[in-house]
């Protein structure tokens, strides 16, 4: 049995955060157009169920409650930090818990320690709180440290505030299990749950900087160590460098994304990997970036939310170990493709471009960085664009015209069509 990573050393953890994707960002997500697809896309009003599979296998019956999975692919939960009830996303990317700074000051949490912290292509500033009261489920720690952080642009891609990043340090302490196709999530005790033979069995690993890993095959390549992160909303990323060893952009189409967190924004190629196996789990057709500033030098790249969502998952961090299930098609998350080339940032009234992808249908048509759209098919762009349906604009069938109106009273046509 593994022991827990360690909670009393700030600098011996990896306070990591994923990147933010146009639609949420984390929500952990990207800025960026286009960073998940899959050749069979399930669309998002199919993707719950009334019906899940049977959830044998824990000592006793789990406490179901409710997930929100938001845009597609961002894990939300009923949490309280500090007694405030908050909602809060799940991070298992992220060593340390994250909060923002604007519930860090609504908490009176001034006196921060300044650190910097390690995001996925570089060093950010952020500071340190002492003693956090957490409580997720009927599990309540006090933290020893958490780090405070902006998460502006975090928020401003998933078009709502982002208050909390639970990180693996919260995770740790008891066994999650995801049920994506009744929307539900369990916290239970460490070393709970038994798999029955239907589930699939994965080592996990620490890195340097106590990172969980597994083992994963790019293309039918030999296994390699990629982060798990549940707090991305990139399928994969995968660090240039094993790229270009590999050639695994040869004879591909390749666009750009932006990927954002709170080093920055850096421009990244996109692309689709041919496979991604987890043990005898294999996905075709994953979207995937290419990172030029891959910081972990015990991975290659991370795993994320959309990739993991084709499964039933539970998570034992204490033990070391992660099971999946084969999800039935209708009760797995989707893997979008984005069909427009824009990447926006969300605000109450309207999505602000900041990425054009190379090659795509807005690239073609001209847009630039800074238009604002306010209505898409006569719609208003309001505080509802991410919990409703309207956001999946950009994710129709190739071909699809979307009528766009800009905040100078102008409307453009924008035809949808696959670019990478």
């Amino acid at each position: 049995m593994k022991e827990s990573p360690p909670t009393n050393s700030v600098e011996s953890w990896a306070e990591k955060v994923t990147p933010c994707h146009t639609n949420r960002r984390t929500a952990l997500k990207c800025l960026a157009a286009g960073l998940v697809v899959t050749s069979n896309p399930i669309p998002l009003w199919a993707a719950r169920t009334n019906r899940g599979q049977p959830w044998g296998g824990f000592v006793t019956p789990p406490t179901w409650r409710s997930l929100e999975v938001a845009t597609g692919d961002t894990l939300i939960v009923p949490a309280k930090v500090s007694g405030v009830a908050i909602d809060a996303v799940l991070d298992s990317g992220s060593g340390a818990s994250i909060i923002s700074k604007s519930l860090a000051a609504k908490l009176g949490m001034t006196n921060l320690e300044p650190r910097r912290i390690n995001g996925l292509g570089g060093k950010a500033p952020v500071g340190l709180v002492r003693n956090v009261a957490v409580m997720l489920g009927a599990y309540a720690p006090v933290l020893p440290f958490a780090v405070i952080a902006d998460l502006g642009a975090v928020s401003a891609a998933f078009g709502r505030p982002i208050d909390m990043l639970l990180g693996a340090d919260v995770l740790a302490g008891g066994c999650v299990a995801l049920d994506f196709a009744t929307r539900r999530f369990a916290f239970e005790k460490p070393a709970s749950f038994v798999p029955g033979p239907e589930w699939t069995t994965l080592s996990l690993g620490h890195g340097a900087k106590q990172e969980l890993f597994v083992l994963a095959s790019i293309a039918g390549l030999d296994p390699v160590p990629l982060m798990l992160d549940f707090g991305s909303s990139s399928a994969l990323i995968l660090s240039s460098a094993y790229i270009e060893t590999h050639a695994l952009l040869a004879g591909k189409p390749v666009s750009t994304a932006a990927l954002g967190g709170v080093e920055g924004v850096q421009i990244v190629k996109s692309f689709i990997a041919d496979t991604v196996s987890l043990g005898p789990l294999s996905i075709a057709s994953v979207p995937a970036l290419a990172l030029d500033h891959w910081t972990s030098v015990s991975t290659v790249g991370n795993v994320g939310m959309p990739l993991l969502g084709q499964f039933d998952i539970v998570l034992d961090v204490f033990k070391g170990l992660l099971w999946l299930r084969a999800s039935p098609p209708r009760g797995r998350l989707p893997m979008l493709k984005d069909r427009s080339g824009l990447g926006l940032a969300v605000s109450a009234t309207e999505l602000t471009v900041v990425h054009v992808a190379s090659g795509s249908p807005a690239d073609q048509a001209g847009w630039v960085l800074g238009e604002h759209v306010v209505a898409v098919n006569g719609r208003v762009i309001d505080v509802f664009y991410t919990r409703g349906s309207l956001w999946q604009w950009r994710y129709g069938p190739a071909g699809s015209r979307v009528t766009l109106k800009l905040a100078d009273g102008t409307t453009r046509m924008l035809t949808l069509a696959d670019y990478y």
